[in-house]
Order: C-alpha cells, then structure tokens, then sequence
C-alpha cells in the first residue's frame, strides 16, 4: 500500500510557526482552532497518517517547532531552553515529507532525552551525555517504531530504516542507503551529487555561494566556502552545481 501523498506547499510562513507551541497545562482544554491549524501546517511537511500523533506530542510536550529554510550543513537540530524560553526542535521545511518525519523524530529524541534528565537533576551533574549515545539511539528507536508503516513510508524507505535503526547515526545523512532510498522522493533540483564532481572543483548551492570540494572525511566531504574560508561537510549525495574555474 502507498502511503498518503505530502502536501508539497507549506500553509504558513516559517516565522509564524517558529512561534508556535501547543502545550497546555493538564487543567486547561486543548486550543483546538490552534490545534487545526497545527495539523494542517504538518500536513503540509509529513505523511497526512503520521498527523495525529506528532502534534499530540506537541500537545503534551512543553517545546516549540520551528520549520527552516535549507541548511547545508543540517537537516534539523534541537535546542535547550535560553533563560525566559522553552526549548525548540527546528527542522529544513525543503525535506521531502518522509525525511522531514524522520528528522523530526530524530529530534524529539533528543528532546525527551533531556526532559529525562531534566526532571531527574541529572543536568546539575558533572557528567555528561553523549548527544547520540545510547540513551539517544534507544530513544530514537523507541520513538520512530510507531511510525514504522506501509501506511506512513513506502516499502524502500521502511526497509531503510529497519537497518538504520540497527545502528542509528547522527543524522540519516551520513547513511547512504537511507539517504539514497530518501532521495528518490525529492522534487527533482538542478546540479549533479558531489560525489560526481573530481576533487578541487568548484559547485554552488542554492543560496548561491561558492565551494571547493576537498577530500573525504569517513562520510563526508570537506568543501571550502571560498569567500569566507570557512569548512563544511557535505554528503556525497547532495545537489551541487558545477561552477567553471
């Protein structure tokens, strides 16, 4: 069975959602026009079936969703609370709806796992723990075998990521298997995979800035941003367009 097509059109500016959170207090009823509007917005970005269950998890979890533009270097991230703030899960609103579900749940991973320690003062210690260590991978585990369904993913993706969760990665990007069968849903860009580009060639992204592509890092490449110097780790598998010395 094919899973419900994602909406390629987002409802509502980034800016807007940033804001939002849905998180009410036990004794208080459910915004349920807030709550609407939510779930279309999600619609918009995840697979329509997998709705429900992500915004009542924002229902019940104090954190905010803030939906980006493209990042090179990350798909999404999660952020403790500043003073005065709650903590905020953002995610690349330019993913296909399976990647942007998985990066999601990668990140309310992270997000329960500090709640966890959190609640249990374990923050105030010395120790540390390990931003994807076996606390985070149980977790991730734990969090994305609900979504595991033909009704949710197609057959390639789901097969994917029952060998990703063997041994889950710091973000599905550095597994190429995930990432290839998860490419295949992308609306289609112009550029060729940087892996098909020789070392010391020149590519531009989106945004328009220049890069080098040096060598390979394990699973990633080293790339030059040539007007600032700076370092970033592309995968081999994103869309680059060539750009003649």
């Amino acid at each position: 069975m094919c899973p419900a097509p994602v909406s390629e059109a987002p409802l509502q500016t980034p800016e807007a959602l940033s804001q939002l959170s849905l998180f009410q207090p036990a004794s208080d009823r459910r915004q349920e026009p807030v709550l609407i509007a939510f779930r279309r917005i999600l619609a918009a970005h995840i697979p329509e079936p997998a709705v429900p269950a992500v915004s009542g998890w924002f229902v019940d979890n104090r954190v905010k969703l803030r939906i980006t533009r493209a990042r090179i270097s990350k798909r999404g991230d999660f952020r403790p609370p500043r003073k005065n703030s709650i903590p905020v899960i953002s995610v690349n609103g330019t993913l296909n709806g399976y990647a942007f579900l998985i990066t999601l749940i990668h990140e309310m991973a992270h997000f329960q796992v500090y709640d966890r320690k959190r609640r249990s003062g374990f923050l105030r210690s010395p120790q540390r723990v390990a931003p994807h260590g076996k606390e985070w991978r149980q977790q991730f585990r734990d969090s994305l075998e609900p979504f595991l369904s033909p009704q949710i993913f197609p057959d390639d993706i789901l097969e994917a990521l029952k060998q990703h969760l063997k041994n889950p990665r710091a973000t599905s990007g550095t597994d190429p298997v995930l990432d290839r069968a998860l490419m295949r849903y992308d609306v289609p860009q112009p550029g060729i995979p940087l892996e098909d580009l020789p070392l010391g060639s020149r590519f531009t992204v989106p945004r328009g800035w220049v890069f080098r592509k040096e060598e390979k890092l394990r699973k990633r490449y080293r790339c030059l941003r040539l007007n600032d110097h700076r370092v970033f780790l592309f995968s081999p598998l994103a869309r680059v367009v060539p750009v003649n010395s």
